[in-house]
């Protein structure tokens, strides 16, 4: 599950994924490399985080390589899912490679759960980035906060994550929002994007994708506010998971290209076929509506997608350009015939500019 995709320096594309180590919840990171523009891959290495066995779980993820000389790669998920098991405590905890991801050691956490917090309270979704200063900063989902159900926090690190300050909360609107899964990049214009999904008590358009913007990567404007929603140019809106590239082409401003797990119509009736099978195109910075072009992973969804369906379809797909701008490849997971949630890849042509669409229903 959560696939995350990341274009090293030297050329190379990492692929991380959470997965169990047995037959439970998924514990742990696999990580592989392809140095054939996504063509292939082979297994790198294995994140194996003790404060995620014997039962307490893991997931998510963030790869990120870190600037300058020293090119050092951070990976990042979480520790201790909701659920009873023996010394389980949520902890977003980080994770360094000094050998272009060969071998992995813990460095740091950038949130952990105070004592005392509610089993079924967590810390989720870790997103790391660098702002306009240079600085290391954790974006993540936070249960813990008093007075919400879920926000968004992050913090900050200036020593490359060996230690973290400045925890602050970003996206707190009302107390049932529910704001979560955040993806940060960085435009064009050196500005940078958040998205987000937004899954409270919102009548008619629950887990509807939001975003803001910010100029220096770490202010966000007042948390108080919802964000702009992500509408196509029918009005149709992503329903959860969303994940964010940027890609050179189409104008001044580049290519915006977004996915998230549905694909919903101005009703909220679920769009299909289109579900599962849709990304959305910006040419403008993501100012105004948003285009429809065809993902380059298909995934189907019934009529009527239940829970199980949900939390693997389509969830969290991971998009990154090819080089030179002129092809997008994709990661996203889909149940196989065994039931078990995989992840497939595949590679697509990306047109230069957006154009018209009709979102169908």
């Amino acid at each position: 599950m959560y696939p995350r995709l990341i274009r090293l320096r030297d050329g190379r594309i990492l692929l991380s994924v959470a997965t169990s180590s047995g037959k439970g919840i998924t514990d742990m990171a696999r990580i592989y490399e392809s140095a054939d523009e996504g063509r292939t891959f082979r297994p790198l290495a294995d994140i194996r985080d003790p404060a995620a066995s014997e039962g307490r779980g893991g997931c998510c993820g963030s790869l990120l390589e870190l600037p300058g000389p020293s090119g050092a790669l951070l990976w990042a998920g979480v520790a201790g899912m909701k659920n009873h098991a023996p010394g389980r405590r949520a902890e977003l905890r980080v994770w360094r490679s000094l050998d272009a991801g060969r071998t992995w050691a813990y460095l740091s956490s950038c949130a952990i759960a105070s004592d005392g917090t509610p089993w079924n309270r967590g810390l989720w979704e870790p997103e790391l980035t660098i702002d306009a200063r240079g600085r290391l900063v954790c974006y993540y989902a936070d249960e813990t906060e008093p007075g919400h159900d879920q926000v968004i926090a992050a913090a900050v690190s200036t020593d490359g994550g060996v230690t973290w300050t400045s925890r602050t909360v970003v996206v707190a609107p009302g107390r049932h929002d529910r704001p979560g899964m955040p993806v940060v990049r960085r435009l064009a214009d050196g500005s940078y994007l958040m998205v987000y999904e937004l899954c409270g008590r919102i009548e008619g358009v629950a887990c509807a994708v939001h975003l803001r913007r910010s100029t220096d990567g770490w202010n966000w404007g007042a948390p108080a506010g919802r964000g702009a929603a992500v509408r196509t140019v029918d009005g149709g809106y992503l329903h959860h998971a969303p994940t964010l590239v940027w890609a050179p082409g189409g104008g001044p401003a580049g290519r915006l290209l977004l996915v998230g797990g549905l694909l919903r119509d101005t009703r909220g009736k679920l769009a299909r076929p289109a579900s599962g099978e849709t990304i959305l195109m910006s040419t403008d910075g993501g100012h105004g509506r948003w285009f429809q072009h065809p993902a380059p992973v298909r995934v189907a969804f019934s009529v009527r997608p239940d829970h199980f369906e949900v939390v693997c379809a389509n969830y969290s797909s991971s998009l990154l350009p090819l080089s030179g701008g002129a092809g997008l490849l994709e990661v996203a997971t889909k149940r196989s015939k065994d039931g078990r949630c995989r992840a497939f890849i595949a590679t697509a042509p990306l047109p230069l500019a957006a154009a018209p669409d009709r979102t169908q229903g």
